[in-house]
């Protein structure tokens, strides 16, 4: 039974990752240029990997790790690159990940009320290591106001902890209330004090089950669409 902290928030909003902050793959610098040597290797290989669901799933729950997934690759033996440079690159392309500008803004304006931001992602280790190099760059680095609003690192910093599931070791449709239960509990709140924000169906109607609110966010949410979040997050926000 985890101990039960003094509540820092009344209301919560967990906020997923891929899909909704963002759209960008994997080797987003070699996916994406065509001159890369490894470009053409790494696209078919990718293509296989994520095809087989099971194994994609294993990885995100933690069970299998990065390494392993670049040996089964078998594209790193031009010597022309250093040992790891596939393994690096996963985490050093996360900085290159574009962001929902607008979501960011929204999420910024929604925490300065007082409500947690929770970033409750499927994802895998590389990640979530390259979520712990830039919460360990916070107070390190200046940016414009342009940048804050564009860059992996900065959109970091709007989230007060993370939940993925590769540390959580389940996926959030399998299992809700191991996944965000917990952490609930520890801060003493309750399904019903929570927000979600995902692409997914199936991840948003089993929150809803375990008695949260969801919102299904779509990578085409912009503009217009995106000013109607701030309302429906009120509407939450007042009537729970």
């Amino acid at each position: 039974m985890p101990t039960q902290r003094k509540p820092v928030w009344n209301k919560v909003i967990f906020v997923d990752w891929h899909g909704v902050l963002s759209c960008d793959p994997f080797w987003l610098s070699i996916l994406r240029n065509t001159d890369h040597p490894l470009h053409h290797g790494l696209t078919v290989a990718t293509e296989t990997l994520f095809s087989d669901e099971s194994l994609i799933h294993d990885w995100m729950r933690g069970d299998i790790s990065a390494n392993q997934i670049v040996n089964r690759l078998d594209i790193e033996a031009d010597d022309s690159f250093p040992p790891g440079y596939l393994r690096r690159k996963l985490v050093e392309d996360c900085q290159l990940m574009q962001v929902n500008q607008r979501l960011v803004q929204i999420l910024r304006e929604t925490r300065q009320q007082g409500i947690g931001i929770i970033l409750a992602t499927d994802n895998m280790d590389y990640f979530q290591e390259a979520l712990q190099h830039a919460n360990g760059q916070r107070s390190l680095t200046t940016q414009s106001v342009e940048e804050k609003m564009i860059s992996f690192h900065s959109t970091v910093q709007i989230f007060d902890d993370v939940l993925c599931s590769c540390t959580q070791r389940v996926l959030k449709r399998e299992n809700p209330e191991r996944f965000y239960g917990s952490w609930l509990s520890t801060h003493a709140l309750e399904f019903r004090d929570a927000l979600l924000l995902d692409d997914l169906e199936v991840n948003c109607r089993t929150f809803q089950r375990a008695g949260g609110t969801a919102i299904q966010i779509t990578d085409q949410r912009s503009g217009n669409d995106a000013d109607l979040l701030p309302s429906q997050i009120q509407d939450w926000y007042q009537e729970t």
